[in-house]
């Protein structure tokens, strides 16, 4: 990420625009130059072009976020930009091994973490106010209480699974950030997310993972997970006192609901990933 996007949104004109859309003309033609790619050169050339395009979007996003502002939010905003970029430029430097495919892996992390903060500065007030809530929310996964980090869940790899080179820790899951939601039940505050996994495009034995967990916490504790889905897309999330109602779409191109009470359970969100595999994709 370059370090020159806080200078360069300082010196420019706060100025009235549409809201910036992620699906331009110019990220899809990045997206299927990816997806053409024969070798890995030009995978790794693909995903860095992406990465650069991503980069533009969030310096347009933060720009019209900023014109929305009064000035002492303006400033907020711009001082949480800067420990945002300074803390992903980190993480974004973090190995993901030796093999030739790590630098399209980095530059796949690297767009993914831009599309993410992209969501956040333009979902409405209420969805980022909800995501804010939920960026460190405690998760259960494998029998242990993990917390989300800026909305990812990063696993520590076993020790018997590594290998020379490889990263020690890995990010495999993080919150789909439009579909987070925040209802007050009574006394109560109950927050919603959507957890998905995030493997950069990889297939390991088991495929693609493409399940979903429909979670809520209840005043700030981890209260209930539903695995929802698998190669499904969410359309959409409502969240009311009287329940949750999930919209999608299957992979036949049927379009459904389904109904969520606000009832406990102590079930794990479930996410596959290469040190389990225990998720059955077919």
């Amino acid at each position: 990420m370059r370090k020159e996007l806080i200078g360069f949104l300082l010196i420019l004109c706060a100025g009235c625009a549409p809201v910036p859309q992620w699906e331009t003309a110019e990220r899809l033609a990045a997206e299927s130059e990816l997806e053409n790619a024969s070798t890995q050169v030009e995978m790794t050339s693909a995903s860095g072009g992406m990465a650069a395009q991503a980069e533009k979007q969030l310096a347009e996003a933060l720009d019209w976020k900023l014109s929305t502002l009064s000035r002492p939010e303006r400033r907020a905003l711009l001082l949480e930009q800067f420990h945002w970029q300074r803390l992903m430029d980190r993480r974004n430097a973090e190995p993901m091994g030796n093999g030739s495919i790590a630098p399209m892996l980095q530059s796949l992390r690297e767009e993914a973490r831009l599309e993410n903060r992209f969501k956040e500065l333009t979902a409405p007030v209420e969805v980022q106010r909800a995501f804010v809530a939920l960026r460190e929310a405690p998760v259960r996964f494998q029998g242990k209480m993990l917390s989300l980090d800026f909305g990812e869940l990063n696993l520590e790899i076993p020790k018997e699974k590594l290998g020379e080179g490889m990263p020690e820790s890995e990010t495999i899951a993080q919150l789909n950030i439009p579909l987070c939601r925040e209802v007050t039940i009574g006394a109560d505050c109950f927050l919603v997310g959507v957890i998905e996994p995030t493997n950069y495009n990889v297939v390991s034995s088991f495929g693609l993972g493409t399940e979903q967990n429909l979670c809520i916490w209840k005043n700030g504790e981890f209260f209930a997970s539903h695995l929802i889905g698998r190669r499904l897309v969410i359309l959409g999330v409502k969240a009311s006192p009287e329940g949750i109602e999930l919209s999608y779409r299957t992979r036949e191109g049927e379009f459904l609901k389904k109904r969520y009470s606000w009832k406990p359970n102590s079930e794990s969100i479930l996410i596959n990933h290469w040190t389990t595999e225990k998720i059955d994709l077919d």
